[in-house]
């Protein structure tokens, strides 16, 4: 099978180009992406393939998009407000707005307690890094986390209960534990500036700007791949059913695919310079490209 580009939709322009986390709404059939160009978030329907509109708030740099089907939630980090807003997903009303740490960028939430994670890049940026805990029911930050460095993508896992989050540098994952609200434990990683990050049976997926997917055991944080990467990478997503990996890389503007069971790289699609972000509709499995210099959404397909 290959990756094939099968279709392009139009976004509305911001005053800038960029785009940044995108994430799914399976049972809406709509996918939210952060146009951090323009202050909002945009809708995308799954279906038709179509723009549809633009969530009705201004969102100013909005980084961070982040959804939680099991409790229709939407949740965004409006990184120069420093501020994250939560939203119901089903009907896009936003439910409130929380003051986090300077710079909020990438989220995770524990669904167990209702509490979301926004990992700040500090003041100035790099300086100071935090995480701050937002408890939903009250819509107040509960405690804020000293980090070892810039954060980058971060990820929950309800087996085990814990949050795991890239750190720029040093190179390593930390892991935090969600009962208490602290950090726990570091995994090394073994390649400089990790970056996008993904969890799949056990296994953590580090996308690191020294040009490796490091795989790493969840539990006892040994290495257990190191994978060439043909750029600097940031986003990863996952195909469940082919258990492939899609990790997206700005520059030279291109998808690397893998075969996420037998650890091995498959090919590497042509996207667009500046293309760094991606999302993954697991319904009608396509990825969506954001394509700054195009002003829209690459659709690629498994075809083959």
């Amino acid at each position: 099978m290959s990756l094939v580009r099968t279709g392009f939709i139009p976004i509305p322009q911001g005053a800038k180009p960029g785009f940044d986390h995108a994430d799914v709404f399976p049972r809406g059939r709509r996918m939210y992406v952060a146009h951090t160009g323009a202050d909002r978030i945009e809708v995308l329907d799954c279906e038709t393939r179509t723009h549809l509109h633009a969530l009705p708030a201004e969102l100013p740099g909005v980084a961070g998009v982040l959804i939680d089907e099991e409790h229709d939630l939407l949740f965004s980090s409006d990184r120069a407000a420093a501020r994250v807003s939560v939203f119901r997903c089903s009907d896009e009303q936003l439910l409130g707005q929380v003051g986090v740490g300077p710079h909020p960028n990438g989220l995770a939430y524990d669904r167990r307690r209702r509490r979301l994670y926004s990992f700040n890049l500090g003041e100035p940026l790099g300086e100071g890094c935090t995480a701050s805990v937002v408890e939903l029911d009250s819509m107040r930050v509960l405690a804020e986390l000293q980090l070892p460095g810039r954060p980058r993508w971060a990820v929950y896992d309800n087996d085990c209960d814990r949050i795991y989050t890239n750190i720029q540098r040093p190179a390593q994952i930390v892991v935090l534990e969600c009962e208490r609200a602290e950090i726990a434990d570091t995994l090394e990683v073994p390649s400089a500036g990790p970056h996008g990050l993904w969890l799949d049976s056990g296994r953590l997926f580090c996308a690191a700007d020294g040009g490796t997917l490091v795989v790493l055991d969840r539990d006892s944080g040994d290495v257990i791949a190191g994978l060439p990467l043909p750029g600097v990478p940031d986003v990863i997503m996952h195909d469940a059913q082919l258990r492939r990996l899609y990790v997206a890389i700005g520059d030279p503007g291109v998808v690397s695919c893998f075969d996420g069971e037998r650890l091995e790289a498959l090919e590497t699609v042509e996207t667009e310079p500046g293309a760094h972000t991606s999302g993954w509709d697991p319904v009608d499995p396509c990825l969506y490209v954001f394509c700054p210099a195009s002003g829209g959404a690459a659709l690629y397909e498994e075809r083959g």
